[in-house]
């Protein structure tokens, strides 16, 4: 990718080493803002992005404190990544609506990025925590921070439990994956990449004959116990010989490159790369995010400037058939015959939602794999302003032809 010519902007919040900002930028990104706290962490933050970011760190756009930060002060940015600590709601936070909730849970971190998205309504969101925060609190915390993203700011919402062994890196590491766009619509058909084969494995991370051919996962401490004990996470049989993970060995497990150096004592690099995200599992999500997060561009700007008819049309037979709840069917001089099908709902393929059309302009939208309902406004989709754009267009001449009937299937 050339240096000079950047695709996407972005911002790294809780950006730890810096794994979300390796992954995005070797996709064409630039990072226009980035928050730390951790002294250490910073330290070996700027030891290897300043020479390449230099204006990140001369504009005091490496932030210290993420609480300190008046959001609508910050650059303009694409996406937004944050790897954030999971943390629970007070018991008064999940009953209260989103105002009362965030101004009750200033503690909790997740409400500085709610405040950034709130403030400057990126494209789209990756964010990354523990596998546990699916059923935190027995849920609650996922579903408030579900909610929020959805009903309060606009953004959609996909969600999967990743392992780095998924996406080419020698180690287990589940972690939740979180992507979300602005404005996605009712159908979406995001999907995380499907998985990947090992580039490498824990022999060729030791150079030498392992045991395993997929690592432990890193993490942050409990150093030292007995390779036979379940707790064991750094111990390894190579070549016949108990070794301990160093960080040599967990940069290359975390797909950090060869040159990534640490400034700090070894005990902190480790630290600092048990807190780390996997490069690789990034990497791969995040273009599949970015691809669709081009396509949404694309189909906003021919829908709203150029009016294709095609997908208007396919969004009226969509509506149509969910409203009067059949398929009619017709001969070649259209001709409409008695038979017909039912329609009780409406779903392609290539998603994982099915739509129901319920009472009082709603529809209701079913993921097929989870169960979980959202309700949708119609108005939300095609309002009054769409519709009188569109009267001013030939291109829709055939769905006005046309509606005062079921759609029609010939044949």
């Amino acid at each position: 990718m050339n240096k000079h010519h950047k695709l996407f902007t972005f911002i790294d919040l809780f950006a730890g080493i810096g794994g979300f900002h390796i992954a995005m930028e070797s996709l064409g990104g630039e990072c226009v803002f980035a928050s730390e706290i951790d002294t250490a962490a910073r330290k070996t933050y700027k030891h290897h992005f300043k020479p390449k970011n230099p204006k990140l760190f001369s504009k005091g756009m490496f932030n210290d404190d993420i609480r300190k930060v008046t959001p609508s002060d910050l650059p303009d940015f694409d996406v937004l990544c944050a790897g954030f600590p999971c943390q629970p709601f007070s018991q008064a936070g999940y009953k209260r609506g989103f105002d009362d909730t965030h101004k009750s849970e200033r503690g909790n971190l997740f409400f500085n990025i709610v405040e950034v998205l709130e403030a400057k309504k990126p494209k789209a969101f990756f964010l990354e925590n523990v596998r546990g925060i699916v059923n935190h609190d027995n849920g609650k915390t996922f579903k408030t921070i579900r909610d929020i993203l959805e009903k309060e700011l606009g953004y959609s919402f996909h969600y999967q439990v990743v392992k780095a062994s998924d996406y080419g890196l020698p180690q287990l590491r589940p972690r939740t994956f979180m992507i979300g766009f602005k404005d996605e619509g009712v159908l979406s058909n995001f999907s995380f990449p499907p998985k990947l084969p090992l580039r490498f494995n824990m022999s060729d991370v030791w150079g030498g004959e392992c045991s395993r051919e997929v690592g432990f996962t890193l993490r942050v401490g409990g150093r030292g116990s007995k390779i036979t004990d379940r707790r064991n996470w750094d111990s390894y049989l190579v070549d016949g010989e108990t070794r301990k993970i160093m960080p040599e060995q967990a940069r290359r497990m975390q797909g950090f490159p060869d040159e990534f150096e640490f400034p700090v004592a070894n005990t902190q690099a480790m630290k600092q790369l048990g807190n780390s995200v996997a490069v690789d599992a990034i990497r791969e999500c995040a273009q599949a995010m970015l691809t669709h997060m081009h396509s949404l561009e694309a189909r906003e700007k021919n829908m709203v400037s150029t009016k294709n008819k095609g997908e208007w049309t396919e969004l009226y037979v969509f509506l149509k058939l969910l409203h009067d709840g059949q398929l009619k069917l017709a001969d070649k001089n259209l001709q409409i015959k008695s038979a017909g099908f039912t329609v009780s709902k409406v779903t392609t393929l290539n998603i994982a939602e099915s739509c129901y059309l319920e009472e009082q302009d709603m529809l209701s939208v079913r993921n097929e794999h989870t169960q979980e309902e959202k309700q949708v406004k119609v108005s939300d989709i095609l309002n009054q302003k769409i519709l009188d754009d569109l009267a001013q267009s030939r291109d829709f001449c055939t769905i006005r032809k046309y509606s005062s009937t079921s759609p029609i299937l010939f044949f």
